[in-house]
C-alpha cells in the first residue's frame, strides 16, 4: 500500500519535472545613432523621457534624472564622450535654455512613439 502510494505521488511529480521554466523577458539591446545630423525629429514623454527620430526608425531615450525642461523645449543638441558625433547612452541631451540632461539608456522601438509623448509648439514670432 504505501510503496503503491510512493509510485503515485512519484508519477504525479514526473510532468513538473520535464516542463522548463518560461523564457525571461528579453532585455532590450542598448542602441547607438551613427550621427547626431541623422536625428530630425524628437517627442518628450513628461520629464523622464525622449523619443527620436533618425531616418523612418524612432528611439527612446531615458535619462538618470528627470529632465524638467524637457516637456517645453522645442530646440536639443547632443554632447557625446569624447567628441564622438554618435548619439548612443553615454550622450547628453542639451536643451536651448541650457539645462543638461545624460541618458541612461536608447533603445530602437516599434512603430511611432505613443501619444503621450509630444513636441511643444514653437514660440512665436517676435
Amino acid at each position: 500500500m504505501i510503496a503503491n502510494l510512493a509510485l503515485i505521488l512519484a508519477a504525479a511529480a514526473l510532468p513538473a519535472i520535464g516542463q522548463t521554466p518560461p523564457p525571461a523577458p528579453a532585455t532590450p539591446v542598448e542602441a547607438r545613432i551613427p550621427f547626431a545630423s541623422m536625428i530630425r525629429d524628437f517627442r518628450a514623454e513628461d520629464r523622464h523621457a525622449i523619443y527620436l527620430r533618425a531616418g523612418r526608425q524612432w528611439y527612446r531615450g531615458t535619462f538618470f534624472a528627470p529632465c524638467d525642461d524637457l516637456p517645453w523645449t522645442w530646440r536639443i543638441a547632443f554632447n557625446s564622450p569624447a567628441g564622438a558625433s554618435a548619439v548612443d547612452r553615454f550622450s547628453t541631451v542639451l536643451l536651448g535654455n541650457g539645462q543638461r540632461c545624460q541618458l541612461d539608456s536608447l533603445v530602437k522601438i516599434d512603430g511611432d512613439p505613443p501619444k503621450t509623448a509630444r513636441k511643444p509648439a514653437k514660440p512665436a514670432a517676435r
